[in-house]
């Protein structure tokens, strides 16, 4: 009974690992007081039965071990078949889907915005997609027998989008047009673009296109150019007009006469800009300001050596940050951020303009209710008196209003709300003769200072300085 209990004592340790594929089997050392048992294979394979080890079992590593058993460490004795993960559906788009709109700077510290990829075009036919199916993975098996389920994937739906055709399995989706292609929110989209090789000028008439625009030349004067979507121009800008609906790509600069005027409704990037009116909905990214006139109701980065403000006057709600504000000759320079008081007494107004034709509108109601009210009392059909049609006319025009203008408040508080806390960042010098407003506080500055950021406190417009680094 005692040589059993040894022999129990001295059974070998079975240890599954947490993953259920692979079983050891350590022998514990001998103590010295007893005889070191023998197990045959059949024994080693009952303790492994024990153990609920049943799958993948070593049948020669446990006879080896019958016959020359290994003290003190774990030995491998059955390894179970890992579950092969599948992968899931995924497109691979054959154009770029991103690019970086920051300009290259050059070893000399200018900033070069023709490094800029601006979009990405195709050619009718061109493969502008492939997809792989889902591939479902492989079950496993535990040691104990347990199977072992992969993670189930999935396939996507089809792309939807516009310009471009699919095949019939779904697999290949090839350009309709030759033209821009952009991926946003999973739909690809191919729009027509007008590319015009050369300059425009009041020689070539003028641009206005439902979509985006490529000039690979200049704008001279005269001319004006208006597109819905992005406007893309390679050459300089001379005395003209330029509209774009989205982002408008200036490469080679601005160098008006204060006649140029541009208005963009998304982001700018411009090499820079001199004695030009712009006015954008989005960020602005240049090199230099030279006496023109900004306003931005995103946020100003200027780059490179240059990357300096000298007159005019320049605005962005969400901030600055640029190298020098003025020069040493002390050209008056004003440079605001934030919110001024002229546009929240624009959002005002406008808010006050809404509810009044909101009132007007519920008295327009009100005379077409007390109509179809009299009208049924006299039992009388009143819908096409010309008095209730005009009514329902104003109501019908005031109501279109109302929903317009709102969306107009809406993204007037969107923009003030994103003016909160902005600051301008001097990275360089700001020089004496610039005048400086955050939000609806103003300051002259009258000597130069080094590395500033200016904010807005309680007591009025703070300068603090920048630590170096």
């Amino acid at each position: 009974m005692a040589q059993a209990q040894s022999i129990d004592a001295l059974a070998p340790k079975v240890q599954v690992s947490s993953d259920g594929l692979e079983a050891t089997m350590t022998f514990k050392l001998p103590d010295g007081k007893n005889d070191v048992p023998k197990f045959t294979a059949q024994q080693l394979l009952g303790f492994l039965t024990s153990a609920n080890v049943s799958f993948g079992i070593d049948q020669e590593a446990v006879s080896r071990l019958a016959e020359s058993p290994i003290y003190g460490r774990p030995i491998k004795v059955a390894e179970g078949t890992p579950q092969q993960q599948g992968t899931p559906g995924y497109f691979e788009y054959h154009f770029d889907t991103e690019f970086n709109r920051k300009p290259t700077i050059r070893p000399d510290g200018t900033a070069d915005y023709m490094s800029i990829k601006t979009i990405e075009t195709v050619q009718e036919g061109d493969l502008i997609a492939t997809y792989h199916p889902a591939v479902q993975g492989a079950r496993g098996m535990s040691v104990r027998g347990q199977i072992l389920e992969p993670k189930p994937v999935r396939d996507l739906p089809p792309l939807i989008g516009r310009g471009f055709d699919r095949s019939s399995d779904n697999l290949t989706y090839t350009a309709q047009l030759t033209g821009k292609i952009e991926v946003k929110e999973g739909k690809i989209n191919v729009s027509p673009v007008h590319e015009v090789q050369g300059d425009v000028g009041i020689e070539t008439g003028n641009i206005k296109f439902n979509g985006d625009v490529i000039i690979h030349g200049g704008v001279h004067d005269g001319a004006v150019i208006e597109a819905a979507g992005n406007i893309i121009i390679h050459g300089l800008i001379e005395d003209c007009e330029i509209h774009a609906g989205k982002d408008l790509f200036l490469l080679a600069g601005v160098k008006g006469n204060e006649k140029t005027v541009i208005e963009c409704k998304g982001t700018i990037t411009a090499q820079f800009v001199e004695y030009a009116a712009i006015s954008c909905a989005g960020n602005i990214t240049a090199d230099y300001f030279f006496k023109s006139r900004i306003d931005c109701e995103g946020r100003i980065q200027l780059n490179g050596n240059n990357a300096s403000i000298i007159g005019g006057y320049v605005s962005a709600v969400q901030g600055i940050e640029v190298n020098d504000i003025g020069n040493s000759f002390g050209t008056i320079t004003n440079v605001s951020v934030g919110v001024d008081v002229e546009r929240n007494a624009e959002f005002e107004m406008l808010a006050k303009k809404i509810e009044g034709i909101k009132e007007n509108v519920l008295k327009i109601k009100k005379g077409i209710e007390e109509f179809d009210r009299i009208g049924e009392e006299r039992g009388v059909n009143y819908k096409e008196d010309p008095r209730r049609m005009q009514l329902l006319r104003v109501r019908i025009r005031d109501e279109a209003v109302v929903l317009e203008e709102t969306k107009r408040l809406e993204r007037m508080k969107e923009v003030i709300d994103s003016g909160r806390d902005a600051t301008i960042k001097v990275l360089r010098r700001i020089y004496a003769g610039s005048n400086i407003s955050v939000d609806d506080h103003h300051v002259s500055i009258n000597e130069n200072h080094e590395r500033v950021e200016i904010c807005k406190t309680a007591e009025g417009v703070k300068l603090s300085r920048i630590n170096q680094g």
